[in-house]
């Protein structure tokens, strides 16, 4: 029911903004509009409460009440915004139109009177609703105790354990490694992944094989709302059973703390702390544990990243199972057998296993499911298509739903309003998280309420999509395939250190799809013309607030519900016939036209006064992979409050000023001269992409360099090159307020001046490529002093296959003092002196010389003491070998890829 407190939260400040706006209102309205705003402060409260607890513990009585107050408030916001748009935009009076103006005044307040009439009358009614319900203080139905699911793995026989081989290996040689001399922080690994992946399993799976080698044990479950004092009591029990058989129910915290330390104390023990959802559960229970000597060690498993990084130590990402082993435990469990999957049901199976996504879980609740269902690929594929729709009622099904619940019914409601607004993307589907973001912003997710002093909105919208993914409820994607801004296909690489797209595993989206239905929150037509969920909804829809068609050939809604549409995103495919109606959607506020085919933009593009962002990248005729420039018309200054502009290649209309634009935060566009001319006027980007194409670059020099200079609200530059690798630019001067810095085309001749520490304090990512063989010491010195520096990108020139000099990265106070991702890509061997780059987590080396045997006797990446993962590319298959015989003996503190790279 989070959604109807999301609706608030976009609904309140538009009945503020109508107080101490330029409405010109009367007193009276003012007042009814006062009054309407203490109404729904005081029904957001008792949302806020409603949201807190789980779906399936709300009160029906509770489920319709808040269903109501969500139709209600995405009535009154429709009202609001229309009222607005008619207010708004008047011509500036003249002695005749004065008098229209004043009537025009009269009318609207009259109207909005009539309208807050109505919509208080409303109120009041499902206000008396709410206090018959007393929704205050019976939210909730009495908690019905499940049985622990987690149980099953505990008791699950070795031999029925598949894909755990590895990991298992992996683990097991950490956790023996013992030199007498090991620092608290190597004596925990946490086990981290999605809900269902196994984690307990594997822990398991470790304690049994291993406990004997300890001279004490315990394994104890935290779960969402743990029992502390139960847990501390548990491990008491389970250290000496006889000794604390009758534990003193008196005994506090503290009490219990200090008899855990007591009886540890000169033990080397194996503590496996097991599904940690919160820091403050694991901050407590370190306490009796933390003081581990003689090579003890402790397990923690956790679904959330953020709480695995918290509990120091080594962090253990577990993986999907892999196809082979998921067919496998798919066909042990429903066939007894490792493989033994009859010819007729192997397609069906192949489709459910892709389903399953290689989560244990999901494939042995599928299985346990398909056995009770007659051995055919007809009934099968029933099977496969009904849980995509949420039709099947079936007892494992249920307990898998409620494991992914878990997670869900954690997030706060902000998290959950924007986790189901992924429920309008397909299977599958690759989200770019610009475009989910912008989405956000556009329904009113993200809001100034909870915004930090100096924050963005956009970092806000960042903050939400990191943490949904540390949560391990949506898929990070470092790399595949997207149409990017200029209609070729290219691979997606996460060169900044961060992660730019992701995915919902299907089993999430089958959750997210129920719970969308549920809460009327987004109306899904299959390409089949099936709608997600029609069948699990009890209630028949008023409105469609959001619709998503996933085959864009076909019409679905209604003409009447189309009509009421507010949201209109990815219209894919689109020409310009298909606009010919644009100007209706007056409250539209996020327009995407990937892959736009017509070479100009509607003249009613003007009418969107709403619209903030406009997402035009990638213009192409069908079947096209070249892009073509898009013209836009003079109606498009129109657009006052345009925040995101990101274009390809555009053409301006006669007497169309792009620096007319004020409003303008975030612009990605192609180079052309009128374009580079009209940049510096905008003063209030944040952010700016220039494309260069098709124009020689070295005719737009001074024009780029005269335009950013002007630009002092500049965080975030990126200039790219689509054509070929040259130098781009050789700036004399950045913007100081400069957080994030791409330049991974423009080969400089010379090290910049502006890198150092005064000019760009600021400073958080970084990439440039230097024209030179070898990076001087003092060049290094001054990246080094950088303070707010977390992401490094640094690429050389290539000039020799012959390995020649060493870059030495010395340790220091002030040198790389925040630094947690570092890629190099150089002919010089880098070598690591302890304490050097402090907080690295991540290292990227791409090593571009033939290496022989010693030529990596420097390297040290065992003195990188945070180091997690580090990826080496090699010149070649001998070199990768060397790289391999140098490692072979190296500390696993973090995880190590390995590949070979063929040059030309």
């Amino acid at each position: 029911m989070n959604i109807a407190t999301g609706a608030m939260n976009t609904l309140l400040p538009k009945l503020g903004e109508l107080l101490v706006g330029e409405y010109k209102l009367q007193k009276g309205v003012k007042g009814e509009i006062e009054e309407l705003e203490k109404e729904l402060k005081g029904m957001t409260a008792a949302l806020h409460k409603v949201a807190e607890t789980p779906v399936d513990q709300l009160d029906q009585q509770v489920k319709i009440w808040a269903s109501e107050v969500r139709e209600l408030s995405y009535d009154i916001e429709d009202a609001i915004d229309t009222f607005m748009l008619k207010c708004k935009g008047h011509e500036p009076a003249t002695s005749f139109k004065k008098v229209t103006n004043l009537f025009n005044k009269f009318k609207t307040n009259h109207q909005i009177h009539g309208v807050m009439k109505d919509i208080m009358d409303q109120v009041k009614k499902v206000s008396e609703r709410r206090d018959r319900y007393i929704v205050d203080d019976n939210a909730a139905r009495p908690t019905v105790v499940d049985v622990d699911s987690r149980l099953e793995a505990m008791y699950r026989k070795a031999t029925e354990l598949i894909g755990i081989s590895k990991p298992k290996n992996e683990l097991t040689k950490q956790l023996l490694e013992y030199d007498g001399s090991s620092s608290q922080q190597s004596n925990i690994i946490s086990i981290v992944g999605f809900g269902g992946l196994g984690k307990t399993t594997l822990a398991n799976s470790l304690f049994q094989e291993l406990k004997a080698k300890f001279d004490s044990y315990c394994f104890v479950s935290v779960s969402l709302n743990p029992d502390i004092n139960k847990i501390l009591k548990n491990i008491l029990l389970q250290l000496d059973e006889k000794m604390y058989s009758h534990i003193d129910e008196t005994w506090e915290t503290k009490q219990l703390i200090d008899k855990i330390r007591d009886f540890l104390n000169n033990r080397r023990f194996l503590c496996v702390i097991d599904d940690v959802w919160k820091k403050s559960a694991w901050d407590t229970i370190k306490l009796a544990v933390q003081d581990a000597k003689l090579g003890s060690k402790i397990i923690v498993t956790t679904r959330n990243k953020v709480v695995a990084e918290h509990a120091g130590g080594g962090v253990y990402e577990m993986k999907p199972l892999s196809d082979d082993d998921s067919r496998q435990l798919f066909c042990k469990r429903i066939f007894d057998s490792n493989d033994d999957c009859p010819a007729d049901l192997c397609g069906v199976t192949e489709k459910i296993l892709k389903k399953c996504g290689g989560v244990p879980l999901a494939i042995i609740t599928t299985a346990c499911l398909l056995a009770s269902k007659p051995r055919n690929s007809e009934e099968w594929d029933k099977v496969n298509k009904s849980i995509s729709l949420g039709l099947e009622n079936n007892l494992d099904v249920d307990k898998m739903r409620k494991i992914l619940s878990l997670s869900y019914n954690d997030l706060p409601f902000h998290l959950k309003t924007c986790l189901l607004s992924l429920s309008k993307y397909p299977e599958d589907e690759l989200i770019r998280k610009d475009v989910l973001i912008w989405g956000w912003l556009a329904e009113g997710f993200i809001t100034d309420e909870t915004r930090p002093v100096g924050t963005s909105l956009q970092e806000i919208g960042e903050s939400y999509f990191n943490e949904l993914i540390n949560r391990s409820l949506i898929q990070p994607m470092s790399e595949d395939n997207f149409w990017d801004e200029d209609g070729k296909v290219h691979v997606f690489w996460d060169e900044d250190g961060k992660v730019h797209a992701c995915k919902v595993h299907d089993m999430v989206l089958e959750l997210i799809n129920q719970l969308s239905v549920e809460e009327d929150f987004v109306t899904t037509y299959l390409s089949d013309g099936q709608q997600t969920g029609k069948h699990t909804c009890t209630a028949q829809k008023k409105k469609i607030r959001r619709l998503s068609l996933h085959n864009s050939n076909k019409s679905y809604a209604s003409p009447e519900a189309r009509e009421k549409l507010s949201k209109l995103e990815d219209c894919s495919g689109m020409d310009k016939n298909h606009l010919n109606h644009l100007d209706k959607l007056r409250l539209l506020r996020f327009l995407r036209l990937g892959h736009y085919s017509a070479t100009e933009l509607p003249e009613s593009i003007g009418k969107l006064e709403s619209l903030e962002t406009l997402d035009i990248r990638g213009a192409r005729k069908p079947s096209s992979f070249k892009s073509h420039k898009v013209l836009f018309p003079m109606s498009f200054a129109k657009l006052r409050k345009l925040l995101r502009l990101y274009a390809g290649r555009v053409k301006l209309a006669q007497g169309l000023m792009l620096g007319d634009m004020k409003s303008l935060q975030e612009l990605v566009i192609e180079a052309t001269r009128k374009v580079i001319k009209e940049i510096g006027n905008l003063t209030e980007l944040r952010t700016l992409r220039i494309v260069f194409g098709s124009e020689k670059t070295f005719e737009l020099k001074e024009s780029i360099q005269t335009s950013i200079q002007r630009l002092t609200n500049l965080q975030d530059l990126d200039l790219r090159n689509n054509i070929s690798f040259e130098e781009i630019i050789d700036m004399q001067q950045v913007p100081s307020g400069l957080q994030r810095l791409f330049m991974p085309d423009s080969f400089m001749k010379a090290f910049p001046c502006w890198i150092n520490s005064l000019m760009l304090s600021r400073l958080t990512t970084l990439s440039i490529c230097l024209d030179f063989e070898y990076l001087q010491s003092d060049h290094l010195d001054r990246l080094a002093e950088l303070p707010s520096l977390r992401f490094l990108r640094l690429q050389l020139a290539f000039v020799s296959e012959q390995l020649q000099e060493k870059l030495t990265i010395h340790r220091g106070a002030c040198a790389f003092r925040s630094l947690k991702d570092f890629q190099f890509y150089s002919s010089m061997m880098p070598s690591f002196q302890p304490g050097a780059m402090p907080h690295l987590e991540r290292l990227y080396l791409s090593i571009w010389t033939r290496l022989r045997r010693g030529g990596l006797n420097d390297l040290d990446l065992e003195n990188l003491y945070s180091l997690r993962h580090a990826t080496i590319y090699s010149f070649d298959d001998d070199s990768k070998a060397v790289i391999e015989e140098a490692l072979k003996d190296y500390p696993n503190q973090a995880a190590l890829k390995i590949q070979s790279m063929m040059m030309n």
